[in-house]
């Protein structure tokens, strides 16, 4: 389906661009803290993270960017329920210093949730404590999963590559639950568009498992969700990454969780990765790509400990690049802020 774009700045060499898909009001969600068992800490989620991204990318001078038209509603609800939908759109009627923390969560699934759901209940939509919701939650998180449609559309029509500045993150947002930094599952959104199209293979190289993608496709097989995570026995969000986790009904053999050890290097990971691609294509044999791109797993991460460099990302591009299919780059995680930027470049330019 046809789609106009804003481009808000061009620094495009003459050669090959890429298209980057990113909406200002993005920065609006201000996230200042979180607790994390039960010690307060700045939160890691900042809106600077967008700042050193878009600074990199303009300065290399290969990229394009747009503002997206806003995410339809029948695209969210093709992933998140109504009712959850609903939640998240009233917090637009918040207060501009009221913050919705959940710290209470329902206790017996076999009684109804009610709704309206309220601020005291919001917890019947959420499974951490670390994921406030604000007045701006709403606006913004429609904005990021309104690049990765954008981004998706784009890679349809042209069968080339797309990168949607995405904040905030997606993954482990759920069809009816927030948590981890997450509210929409941007990846998600993209890669249910595209399934109308062929098959599609999700890639997800954040530092943690992204179990709201996984819950979203696992009784489905038109997409295949990949994942090379930190092991849940340690790592966020550690109820769900292991192996073991297959899918089930249709999904049965479209889920493949790659659980690594504290420090792996990321030569192994990559091997791993390399493993974890040829299974996939085993299986099926994807039209589409949609990575889930988290740069926590870059050395120094404050919430990760993979010890990527700019150079292995720069392979890790390239090894996906060679699978020469349309991809949609969708911006996860990533915390060491200093050297974000970088890292997100070295990554992308390979695709030029």
């Amino acid at each position: 389906m046809p789609t106009s774009y804003t481009p808000f700045a061009s620094h495009a060499s003459k050669g090959s661009v890429m298209r980057v898909y990113y909406d200002p009001v993005q920065k609006n969600h201000v996230l200042t803290h979180e607790i994390i068992s039960g010690k307060r800490f700045r939160h890691h989620e900042k809106r600077a993270r967008i700042d050193v991204i878009l600074r990199q990318l303009k300065a290399s001078g290969g990229f394009e960017f747009h503002i997206p038209e806003r995410v339809p509603t029948e695209a969210i609800l093709a992933v998140h329920d109504e009712a959850y939908v609903r939640f998240l759109e009233s917090s637009s009627t918040l207060g501009k210093d009221e913050v919705i923390w959940p710290y209470v969560f329902p206790c017996d699934t076999r009684v109804p949730v009610r709704e309206p759901v309220t601020r005291l209940t919001a917890g019947a939509f959420c499974f951490d404590v670390g994921t406030p919701i604000m007045a701006d939650t709403w606006q913004a998180a429609s904005a990021a999963a309104s690049g990765a449609y954008a981004a998706a559309q784009f890679v349809k029509r042209s069968g080339g590559v797309a990168y949607a500045l995405a904040r905030p993150p997606g993954h482990h947002a759920s069809a009816s639950m927030f948590g981890g930094y997450c509210y929409l599952n941007n990846a998600a959104i993209a890669a249910r568009y595209l399934s109308q199209y062929g098959h599609v293979l999700i890639v997800d190289f954040d530092f943690h498992h992204g179990n709201g993608t996984q819950s979203i496709f696992y009784d489905r097989d038109e997409v295949f969700y990949m994942s090379l995570h930190g092991h849940p026995q340690l790592e966020y969000p550690y109820f769900t990454g292991w192996e073991t986790e297959r899918g089930i009904d249709d999904g049965v053999g479209f889920n493949l969780n790659i659980p690594l050890t504290p420090r792996t290097a990321a030569s192994t990971y990559l091997k791993h990765l390399e493993q974890g691609l040829a299974l996939a294509y085993a299986k099926r044999e994807p039209d589409f790509l949609v990575m889930s791109c988290g740069f926590d797993v870059a050395d120094n991460d404050p919430l990760g400990h993979f010890g990527f460099s700019p150079e292995d990302f720069r392979t890790l591009g390239k090894k996906i690049k060679a699978l020469s299919k349309p991809t949609v780059l969708v911006q996860e995680g990533g915390y060491l802020v200093e050297r974000l930027g970088v890292n997100v470049e070295a990554f992308l330019t390979t695709f030029l």
